[in-house]
């Protein structure tokens, strides 16, 4: 759900402070960081010159890919 929440807050397109995103969720930073460098990790996100700013990229990203991201591979290995 913190990765959900994080996301509506981001689909904007606009850049977003990591603590402006804290306060009106009502979560710890620590708790938002975590999500933001999630999504920036896996290539859905971007920071900004500021490392207290974050964006979603401009495209085809979808919470569906998070959501994936998170999850391990269901195929068995050989």
């Amino acid at each position: 759900m913190l990765l959900w929440y994080v996301w509506i807050r981001l689909v904007d397109g606009a850049w977003h402070r990591l603590d402006e995103i804290s306060k009106q969720l009502r979560l710890p930073s620590n708790a938002i960081e975590w999500a933001a460098k999630f999504l920036c990790d896996k290539g859905m996100a971007e920071r900004g010159f500021e490392e207290d700013e974050i964006r979603l990229h401009q495209g085809n990203a979808k919470f569906e890919d998070a959501v994936r991201a998170l999850s391990p591979s269901t195929k068995p290995s050989k």
